[in-house]
């Protein structure tokens, strides 16, 4: 089979001329028409086309290579066959560049979407919630893209031929199913997190033995950023069927502790303590009016138990536990004050002689 008729030297120079053309100025007339699209879009106010066009202009340079190269290609006297499986693969490739500039332009909005959210001062809730539903619509955007894509090229080349594989699949659909059911439960998970609004990203959760910050909420799964800077990711499905906690939810965080005073510590001191600690706490703006309770609480085996709770007006965890250090604090100052001692685990022995 002849796959190229006769060629000669003037052919071959000029598609070479119209290859090199092409690399050489594919990236200037590509920010031409940048450059001439965003001075329209100026004049015109449109702002969100910009955006679009900064998303393109990649794509666009690899149009431009396709099309220099396909040029190029068709000049020579291939045979018939030849010729169509050209065309068929500049289609591919024009389809592909369309996808990459779509899959950009929705990273693109993405992001921008989620930046106006992160940077505004009120953390509403529909705030915290578009942060988490942009991202996972993006990403159920560009699989959709992408399967579309994937038909297309599939059938630019034989339709018949994917609908024989259509079919293949179909045999093992049975099998396919069965090995898919976790993904499809998280899959599913995921979509029920948003339903219930159980957590967004940047809460602050615990599920299982995992706690920490949710950074990102995916189809298939969620990851964590734990106390310890530790990226863990979590399948969705887990917390259909798992206790889920969400400490951002919360308006307030609660502290509660015991502080044990030495046995022989006089009533006058250890009231006086008791009365100052509960005046500090009061005085105190990052915990919550009405809130603090100081008391004696028992009569412990060592100790002189006095039970001391509050809530912070804040949920955050470094400030959350900025507070409690500077309450802490206080309160040995307190004790320091009143000449009480604070109590240890010990034990007495007597020995009769």
């Amino acid at each position: 089979m002849v796959f190229i008729r006769e060629i000669d030297a003037a052919q071959v120079a000029k598609s070479v001329m119209i290859l090199f053309a092409v690399l050489m100025f594919r990236n200037i007339i590509a920010n031409i028409i940048i450059k001439a699209l965003k001075k329209l879009s100026g004049k015109y106010n449109l702002k969100n086309i910009v955006l679009v066009l900064d998303s393109i202009e990649k794509p666009l340079v690899n149009f431009f290579t396709y099309t220099g190269l396909y040029f190029a290609l068709i000049i020579l006297p291939f045979n018939a066959d030849i010729n169509i499986f050209l065309n068929r693969v500049y289609r591919t490739f024009v389809i592909i560049t369309i996808t990459q500039g779509l899959l950009k332009i929705i990273s693109a909005y993405a992001e921008e979407l989620n930046n106006q959210y992160l940077n505004k001062e009120e953390k509403t809730e529909r705030t915290q919630m578009s942060k988490t539903v942009f991202p996972l619509l993006a990403k159920l955007i560009k699989a959709i893209i992408i399967i579309i894509a994937v038909a297309a090229i599939a059938v630019e080349f034989n339709f018949e031929q994917l609908s024989s594989i259509l079919a293949g699949l179909g045999i093992g659909g049975a099998a396919l199913a069965l090995a898919s059911q976790d993904l499809i439960k998280n899959f599913f998970g995921g979509f029920v997190i948003l339903a219930d609004k159980s957590f967004s990203v940047g809460d602050w959760i615990k599920v299982d033995s995992f706690e920490g910050t949710v950074e990102e909420l995916g189809l298939r799964s969620t990851k964590i950023r734990t106390i310890d800077k530790e990226l863990v990711t979590v399948p969705n499905s887990r917390f259909a069927d798992r206790e889920l906690i969400n400490f951002s939810a919360r308006a307030n965080r609660r502290v509660n502790f015991t502080v044990g005073a030495v046995y022989g510590t006089s009533s006058e001191s250890l009231k006086a303590a008791i009365s100052k600690i509960k005046e500090m706490l009061d005085q105190n703006p990052m915990v919550k009016n009405d809130s603090a309770l100081v008391k004696l609480d028992k009569f412990g085996a060592s100790s002189l138990d006095i039970v001391v709770q509050y809530l912070t007006t804040t949920t955050d965890y470094t400030e959350f536990m900025a507070i409690k250090n500077d309450i802490n604090f206080k309160i040995i100052d307190i004790f320091n004050e009143e000449k009480i001692s604070f109590a240890f685990p010990s034990m007495s022995v007597y020995m009769e002689k």
